[in-house]
């Protein structure tokens, strides 16, 4: 359960994206961090160019007006979705923030509750597989091959919004007829967002995500990118991923970020690791006024130890000790040293039990912003105790079929630390 409350803080981005309705795609099925189909986007750019509208047209979004059979036809399927969804929403707890917060579990609900109508529908926080998922694949793999067809979904998140899609493939051109809904507590579903699109680009990977792009992405705050798993992922490699993995993720630490293992772990930044270690363990970040004069040794070690099989001695090299103050350097995550604001987020694809009973995760960076499902791969190594407690024993990235490998800048170096 961890693992998904640091993963959904990370997912906001991309969450508030997906209501506004942004969309993507690449050309990267296989997995391997292959770049996206540069000779297409080339072939879109000068096609405008062609027609007179310039590079800028590509940026813009390409509306397509809707009949009033279309607005009634996705108006009426909406809101057969919340009719089925009030229930248990009107129930559940929102949180005390002024915006909806679901529990996980709540939407999970909502979602097999809808599935049983029959439904094709899954989770926004790509945390769930997509119920009644094998007619949008067929669809999916017939357009992929340039023959017409079309498919319809439903997603639903956890702030609240249900969303219906409805993809249509005609001549080897995408429409996306798409509505989005909130439910009010003293009213009715409200229709938010209703509209059809020719989306600038989209893919249906190997993997099983559907990826589009509503229109040509500028920058990471104006990142155009939906990602949706359509293909089931294995539950153990869910669990997993949970477990051990987005705990940790690509943000504020470089764990994964770097190559290491028992005998080299110089490269760990480990006072920036803290923060993930301990969100993992107890639940919430730790507080910045507890450890201005850096983290107690004897906190510090214990939390690391428990994870990691380095000695005393060598932790306080890596982690800097300072003997005099008797503690681990450390600093919040803040404006000074904050990296930059999207990052890629971990699928683990396989697991492999070792004949030293090991475990070997293999992980998959998906990059949203980039629009990769693989944007980077490495393989994770575990050994896991009899008493609930794991150690991790090595990170290697496959560099040589890797796109991107964010980089790391440990937050000393971005700003002094006060002691």
């Amino acid at each position: 359960m961890m693992g998904k409350k640091v993963l959904k803080v990370f997912m906001g981005i991309f969450i508030c994206a997906v209501f506004l309705e942004g969309c993507s795609s690449g050309n990267f099925g296989n997995g391997q961090g292959v770049d996206h189909d540069a000779s297409a986007k080339s072939e879109n750019l000068e096609k405008g160019k062609e027609d007179g509208q310039g590079e800028n047209a590509d940026y813009k979004v390409k509306s397509i007006p809707m009949s009033q059979e279309e607005e009634r036809e996705a108006t009426d399927k909406l809101l057969f979705l919340t009719d089925k969804c009030q229930s248990i929403f009107r129930q559940a707890d929102k949180g005390d923030a002024s915006n909806v917060i679901l529990d996980e579990a709540v939407v999970h609900e909502m979602v097999d509750t809808v599935a049983v109508e029959g439904l094709s529908v899954t989770c926004a926080q790509h945390d769930y597989n997509m119920r009644n998922y094998e007619v949008v694949h067929r669809i999916l793999q017939k357009a992929r091959e340039n023959e017409d067809a079309e498919t319809e979904f439903y997603v639903l998140d956890d702030n609240g919004i249900f969303r219906y899609y409805c993809f249509q493939f005609q001549c080897g051109a995408l429409t996306v007829v798409s509505a989005a809904a909130v439910i009010e507590e003293t009213a009715t579903p409200v229709i938010r967002r209703m509209e059809k699109i020719q989306p600038y680009y989209w893919e249906y990977t190997e993997k099983g995500w559907l990826i589009w792009e509503k229109a040509l992405s500028r920058n990471h705050e104006m990142d155009m990118h939906i990602f949706c798993r359509i293909l089931p992922l294995d539950e153990k490699c869910r669990q997993v991923t949970e477990k051990y993995i987005s705990p940790i993720g690509y943000v504020s630490n470089n764990l994964f970020l770097v190559d290491w293992d028992e005998e080299n772990m110089g490269q760990i930044a480990f006072n920036d690791l803290y923060d993930s270690l301990y969100t993992m363990e107890k639940g919430d970040a730790p507080a910045e006024d507890s450890y201005r004069q850096g983290i107690p040794k004897e906190e510090f070690e214990g939390l690391i130890r428990r994870h990691f099989d380095v000695s005393q001695g060598q932790l306080e090299e890596y982690g800097t000790y300072d003997s005099e103050v008797g503690s681990y350097p450390w600093i919040a995550v803040g404006p000074r040293n904050r990296l930059q604001r999207t990052r890629p987020f971990p699928e683990v694809v396989e697991c492999v039990k070792n004949d030293d009973g090991t475990l070997s995760v293999y992980v998959e960076a998906i990059f949203v912003e980039i629009g990769k499902d693989c944007a980077f791969s490495h393989v994770v190594t575990i050994r896991e105790e009899g008493d609930g407690r794991w150690v991790y024993l090595g990170n290697k990235i496959d560099w040589e079929k890797s796109y991107t490998v964010p980089a790391y800048k440990a937050r000393k170096e971005y700003t002094r630390y006060p002691f």
